[in-house]
């Protein structure tokens, strides 16, 4: 093989190596349905763990918490969801302030929770 086609490859090999290489991108922002189980959205089993987890946690939407609503109970989070708050500040839209403030939940939440109010928002 002649130098110019060594080098001629060589240049090739290394522009798909750098063009190739690793990225770190968030594979739920590139898919963020992609791995979101959508299939049987249910308030005890999909709405009520992400509910405990970002909203009703210790100084917020607890008895006694700084947030509008006691959200240990599934009457005071049907309220906020009739009312439209809940699913504006979920989504950060209309005047509502976006909840969590700190740790926005993840998409995948995010739809699991509009498909529960479409589907009627049942505590089942």
């Amino acid at each position: 093989m002649s130098l110019l086609r060594k080098i001629f490859f060589g240049l090739i090999s290394a522009v798909l190596s750098l063009t190739t290489g690793c990225y770190y991108d968030n594979e739920e922002e590139l898919y963020p349905f992609a791995y979101c189980d959508t299939t049987n959205v249910t308030y005890r089993g999909t709405i009520e763990p992400i509910v405990q987890r970002s909203c009703a946690i210790p100084g917020c939407h607890v008895p006694g918490g700084d947030g509008n609503g006691d959200f240990t109970q599934f009457p005071e989070v049907l309220e906020k969801v009739e009312n439209g708050s809940f699913l504006n500040s979920v989504k950060g839209t209309g005047d509502a302030i976006p909840m969590p403030p700190n740790d926005p939940l993840r998409a995948c939440e995010v739809r699991q929770i509009e498909l529960w109010i479409a589907a009627g928002a049942r505590n089942d």
